[in-house]
């Protein structure tokens, strides 16, 4: 059977379990979106409101579905992507984004004309822009090798857990290739047999020789699909273990062995004395970056046995072994630790978390604080919630002790203000399949930057708790100079509440609006949004001078 370029690349993407493509139509991609539209291939067209929120929405989508797709046209519109890109990039998300362009006569025929979406003449120019953060950027000029370079970019990015970029010219996306006959070979990367060796017979000789373990976890462990290994090693070594800022992980803060979020020396006190004074330190799926590191105030390995395992190799002790992949290596470490004895810990009654759930008090008519708040939220939080927070909400969410299955993610190491609030629309998307409950805490400030995408949240009937805290301006900016008044922190003031309307909804329909100002107001809404129906903005009124100990602290650390 023979299908068009366009669809085959859906029929691909469908396999990894794109059900959703987000995506802006343009001239220099129609072809693609018609085939898109009608043919019978399973994925379906999400039209963002604009380009980087697209790509932001694909990201968030690959967080949880595994593998996330963006169609653009060409320049002003993939080159509106890169910001998202990037980011995916910094954290760790698979996605594609795919850009229509001129028909490969035109991209081949040198020319003084100035078309429009070119940057000058220069056809390459969004390539090389894209090859800087993802693992492959190719554009499509042959009908023959269409389908042999289409598998080969996917097979990349899901190997390294990076992005990619494919242009395909106006005039190849409807050129008829033979369709999918297998399904498509990821040829994961296989790990080299003489250094897995190598890494597990010292890491198991560092272990054995331990008494005392400590666990620390990290993102790539999600998008591995690997937390029931990483539970499975806690519970064999019988670690202390902790969690993460870029994606802080339920099953790992309720479990016995939990010691709370580690953040390098801005955690909590007893949190860095049982990570940083067991004998053997791992960490396990966690990148050597800023935030999780608490500003690279980590002291792991100083004074004790570490072990880094990675997305693509393992460090013990500084020495590096190439070639050996987490999703190898844990459950073989998993198999011949079984018969180490397990190792020496008392969990002590001491606090692990910056919000703990036993710190739930009887609301009052007080005005709302955010310690006080991080709290209700703590206790609000069900297990398997799916939560995502943007900027303030990810740095205070990501200290509150969240229960067993749940999932906390956002704006991740790269930091940019309203990835978020946007990787949120995208994960709703793939909560169809799950049917999670849907929250998202974000400061007001980040918000506005894509808080445009309410609209797809109310056109597709999502049902959604979304937090909006309203200090009038960039809380986390201003705690890197607390008490010191500067303008360019200030926001202007939107009526968060009134939103839902104004893209789409009905009141007391599809959308439902709330405005807190005390704890009291707090608890009532969360006690209304047990199950949250259709869209609910709930707009947290704040002190504009009000931050939590711990954003105080942790900004300061990030002082240049």
């Amino acid at each position: 059977m023979k299908v068009t370029i366009s669809t085959y690349l859906l029929m691909r993407l469908k396999e990894l379990n794109v059900n959703h493509l987000f995506g802006i139509p343009g001239d220099y991609v129609l072809p693609f979106f018609d085939e898109l539209i009608d043919q019978p291939h399973g994925v379906q067209h999400v039209l963002t409101r604009n380009e980087l929120n697209g790509s932001y929405a694909a990201d968030g989508y690959s967080r949880e579905n595994g593998f996330g797709a963006m169609a653009v046209t060409f320049g002003v519109g993939s080159l509106s992507c890169t910001n998202a890109v990037a980011g995916a990039y910094a954290d760790d998300s698979p996605m594609i984004v795919i850009a229509g362009a001129p028909t490969v006569e035109v991209i081949n025929t040198p020319t003084e004309k100035l078309l429009h979406h070119v940057v000058g003449t220069d056809f390459d120019f969004n390539l090389r822009v894209f090859s800087n953060f993802t693992v492959g950027s190719k554009r499509l000029e042959k009908q023959s090798t269409a389908a042999y370079e289409i598998d080969n970019l996917l097979r990349k990015s899901i190997q390294a857990k990076k992005p990619v970029y494919l242009e395909i010219p106006y005039d190849i996306q409807t050129q008829l290739v033979d369709a999918p006959d297998h399904p498509l070979d990821l040829m994961l990367n296989q790990s080299s047999k003489t250094n897995m060796t190598k890494a597990l017979k010292d890491a198991y000789e560092i272990i054995s020789n331990s008494k005392t373990r400590s666990i620390v976890t990290g993102h790539l462990l999600k998008r591995e699909r690997m937390i029931d290994e990483g539970l499975t090693l806690v519970d064999r070594l019988n670690a202390c273990v902790s969690t993460t800022f870029v994606c802080k992980m339920g099953d790992f803060d309720a479990h016995p062995n939990s010691v709370g979020t580690f953040l390098g020396t801005t955690s909590q006190d007893y949190t860095v004395d049982m990570m940083t004074n067991a004998d053997v330190a791992i960490g396990l799926g966690m990148t050597y970056n800023e935030f999780d590191t608490g500003v690279f105030s980590s002291t792991m390995g100083n004074n004790q046995d570490v072990i880094w395992i990675r997305q693509n190799y393992v460090e013990i002790n500084g020495k590096r072994y190439d070639e050996v992949y987490l999703r190898e290596f844990l459950p073989k470490l998993n198999q011949i630790v079984m018969d180490i004895p397990k190792g020496e810990l008392e969990i002590a009654d001491k606090r692990k978390f910056v919000f703990e759930r036993k710190d739930k008090f009887v609301a009052t008519d007080a005005d709302i604080t955010i310690d006080r708040l991080f709290v209700q939220f703590a206790n609000y939080l069900k297990p398997n919630d799916m939560v995502y927070g943007d900027t303030g909400g990810h740095i205070n969410g990501s200290q509150a002790e969240f229960p067993a299955g749940t999932q906390f993610e956002g704006c991740g190491n790269w930091g940019s203000l309203g990835a978020g609030f946007g990787i949120y629309v995208g994960a709703n998307m793939a909560n169809e399949e799950k049917s999670a409950r849907s929250v998202c805490i974000s400061g007001e400030g980040a918000f506005t930057m894509t808080g445009q995408e309410l609209a797809t949240l109310i056109e597709h009937k999502k049902d959604l708790a979304l937090f909006v805290l309203d200090n009038a301006g960039y809380g986390a900016e201003r705690a890197i100079k607390p008490g010191k008044h500067r303008s360019y922190n200030d926001i202007a003031v939107w009526k968060y509440e009134k939103l839902g309307e104004a893209l789409g909804g009905t009141e007391g329909v599809d959308i439902h609006s709330y405005v807190v100002k005390t704890e009291a107001d707090m608890q009532k809404v969360f006690d209304q949004l047990e199950t949250p129906k259709g869209v609910n903005i709930v707009r947290i009124m704040l002190d504009p001078n009000d931050s939590a100990e711990f954003n105080i602290k942790f900004s300061g650390a990030l002082k240049h």
